[in-house]
């Protein structure tokens, strides 16, 4: 008999949870167990639509004028219609609970230590296209062994296969280290016999995902952009959270009207303050991720 296909953990919150803004020890626990597991886990209701709408009616736009662009980053070629943009940092455009969502800094801190930091903030915005990507990792240097930093996904919208959800590879992070990588390809692509090896035990899948969902991946799991079928541009928020230990100088950018009036919570921010006309759309591709000695 066929082996039942892999299920990311998907988990509710609570009203009382919503209201108070902390996520109780039942949740807690699920969500820990499925990290541990699976490296991945999904809090369906903890962004509010609203948030997303606005931002996703200027994101798409600005997506628009970037992927008309010659000089905007392909992620993965041009094939993939996958392009790097970064998220609006106008003061009216950045919620609390999309940058600095209280659950996500909740589950990541029981995993890493308390007061993890941000050290990353950007999106990557699917066009209709007909290629994916390889499955691969974002990180190719000496790694801890252990869990050290997650990734926080917000889609914009709902996601589905059918508008390129990303695939991801449950259980993968298990004693992913660089040796996974194939050295002999430009991206940081699985080696095709490890690839093969896990498909037998657990392959990728892509799930469906409602808007207002929030996504926490462990940095090592293994994934890849899929190919968006439909006419609308799909964009997904993502930030980064590395333990308190982790040495790194990476920065992201925010402007200086927001400094002093975002309430972080748990989660300390590594912010680079520019001034409000600083045009964010720039953007970079070229991230240091790597531990520093």
């Amino acid at each position: 008999m066929a082996s039942q296909e892999p299920q990311i953990k998907l988990i509710e919150l609570t009203d009382e949870e919503l209201a108070t803004r902390k996520i109780g020890p039942h949740n807690l626990q699920k969500c820990l167990e499925a990290l541990h597991r699976d490296g991945i886990v999904v809090l369906k209701n903890a962004i509010n639509p609203s948030h997303l709408d606005k931002l996703n009616e200027r994101m798409v736009d600005e997506a628009k004028t970037l992927y008309a662009r010659t000089e905007t980053h392909r992620n993965f070629g041009k094939g993939t219609g996958n392009i790097q943009q970064e998220p609006v940092c106008s003061p009216d455009y950045v919620f609390e609970d999309i940058i600095a969502n209280p659950f996500a800094t909740s589950v990541i801190e029981s995993m890493i230590g308390p007061h993890p930091t941000m050290r990353f903030y950007s999106a990557n915005t699917a066009f209709k296209a007909t290629e994916r990507q390889p499955v691969h990792i974002d990180i190719d240097f000496d790694m801890p062994r252990m869990p050290f930093a997650y990734c926080v996904n917000v889609n914009l919208v709902e996601t589905s296969p059918e508008n390129g959800a990303t695939e991801v590879w449950l259980g993968s992070h298990t004693d992913t280290d660089q040796s996974v990588l194939d050295q002999t390809t430009e991206h940081k692509q699985i080696k095709a016999d490890l690839l093969e090896e896990r498909r037998r035990i657990s392959p990728g899948i892509q799930p469906g995902l409602p808007k207002g969902s929030l996504m926490i991946r462990d940095f090592r799991l293994w994934h890849a952009g899929m190919p968006n079928r439909t006419d609308d541009p799909r964009v997904m928020l993502v930030s980064i959270q590395f333990a308190s230990w982790y040495r790194s100088e990476l920065k992201f950018v925010l402007p200086r009207s927001l400094e002093g009036k975002v309430d972080w919570g748990r989660v300390v921010p590594a912010v680079q303050w520019v001034d409000d006309d600083y045009d964010y759309l720039q953007g970079a591709h070229d991230h240091d991720f790597s531990l520093l000695p």
